[in-house]
């Protein structure tokens, strides 16, 4: 049996085609590596072929077995940790108020959960591989799309609240571009730079968020320093100086934007958490959450919790506080653990990548969980001027829950491909 054969037969024991092309490549190179081995040894050519396919052993044999490696995996731990997050964040939602007084909320909400299952579930059978390839059309599809509707969207207070959530969808595709654009040339640097300033422009823009923008934008420039900090990007210099000239003018930028360019109560809300005292007015919501915060009991009802019940029925952002305040501090304790469970689990699956682009990927969906769920316990804290955040399992609305659907599902479909493209040419 010639080399051709023996990796036909090999192969066809293989289920998943995706894997079969990598496997195929490894074994015909180890095949080649002993025959040179035999052949130095003086054995003729055909016989060296000859006696290293045979030391492979039975081809049929050796499929099963690597089929049953190289095969997409299903997290079930993951996927049932959305499950019973999703049905106990709808439940926190209607004890808390959340859902509103209107009764429509609740059964809308769950409607809008169950989809999101759904896309979950679509997105994890993609390849997400296509991000990759398609990374720079995606963008641009994306900002027309996004454009078209912050103009004809239905707008609340001269915004599109859904932007709020979708924006956020910018990070995978960030996270591709990436990836579109290692390699050698100054230009590869430059482009990713130009990125994390069009994403947080963009965001900032449709969202009207600058609280947004400052997220995603910061998000953008961890996955560029963490690309660099891999060396992705062939720079002569030390890789730790590079990563604390991006850090440093990054920064410097954020801070010339809201110094020259937020609008007047963004910066006032910016002096009101540093002097809450001096600047009652501008952000009543932070003192009411304080005051919230520090009367909570250990288990039981706060005598403070009235203050934020009003604010959590407009919108979601302080839910944590008020279950605190409803609840005491076990119940605090309770979500807390819950969002770090399910945010070690997303780095679980980062991890154990060892395909780039799939590494880069779920580094870009867990950074996003994690941000967001760390920025929001510390708001509801009062430790962090108030924004427009968006908790994952505690958001209400279609957006919010689409969008952490849409991350869950790549984090999912990396996952899925872990032992199938470890062996296979990255895109």
């Amino acid at each position: 049996m010639n080399i051709e054969e023996y990796l036909t037969t090999l192969t066809e024991q293989i289920r998943c085609k995706k894997a079969r092309q990598g496997v195929a490549r490894e074994i015909r190179n180890h095949i080649l590596d002993q025959t040179q081995a035999y052949e130095q040894g003086g054995m003729e050519h055909d016989k060296a072929v000859e006696a290293a396919v045979h030391e492979m052993g039975d081809p049929v044999t050796a499929g099963a077995a690597l089929d049953r490696i190289h095969r997409p995996q299903f997290d079930w731990r993951f996927f049932a940790m959305t499950i019973l997050f999703s049905a106990a964040g709808i439940f926190v939602m209607y004890v808390t108020g959340a859902l509103g007084s209107n009764a429509e909320w609740f059964p809308r909400q769950c409607l809008f959960t169950l989809f999101g299952i759904g896309v979950t579930v679509a997105i994890y059978f993609m390849d997400y591989t296509f991000i990759g390839k398609y990374a720079l059309p995606i963008y641009i599809f994306m900002s027309i799309v996004f454009y078209i509707y912050q103009k004809t969207g239905t707008k609340v207070n001269g915004t599109v609240p859904a932007f709020r959530s979708l924006v956020y969808l910018y990070v995978p595709v960030y996270a591709g571009l990436l990836y579109k654009y290692r390699g050698e040339l100054l230009s590869n640097i430059i482009k990713p730079l130009a990125f994390i300033l069009l994403t947080t422009f963009f965001s900032k823009f449709l969202a009207s968020s600058m609280y947004v923008g400052f997220c995603i934008g910061a998000i953008c420039t961890i996955l560029f320093l963490y690309a660099v900090l891999k060396g992705w990007y062939k720079i002569n210099e030390k890789r730790t100086t590079v990563f604390v000239i991006v850090f440093l003018f990054v920064s410097v930028l954020f801070a010339g934007y809201i110094f020259f360019f937020a609008a007047d109560y963004q910066k006032m809300r910016i002096m009101a958490f540093l002097y809450p005292e001096g600047y009652r007015d501008a952000n009543y919501q932070l003192l009411a959450t304080r005051r919230a915060i520090d009367g909570a009991r250990f288990i039981g009802e706060s005598t403070e919790g009235i203050l934020i019940k009003q604010f959590v029925q407009q919108d979601t952002f302080l839910i944590f506080a008020q279950v605190v305040a409803m609840y005491g501090l076990i119940a605090g304790a309770a979500i807390i653990t819950v969002f770090a469970a399910f945010a070690y689990r997303a780095l679980h699956v980062v991890r154990h990548q060892k395909s780039q682009l799939g590494m880069i990927l779920s580094a870009a969906c867990f950074l996003l969980v994690f941000f967001n769920c760390t920025t929001g316990i510390l708001m509801n804290f009062g430790l962090l001027p108030m924004g427009s955040l968006q908790f994952p399992f505690l958001s209400r609305g279609g957006s919010g829950t689409i969008m952490y659907a849409v991350i869950i599902g790549l984090l999912m479909s990396c996952r899925r491909y872990e032992k199938v493209i470890d062996l296979s040419a990255d895109v």
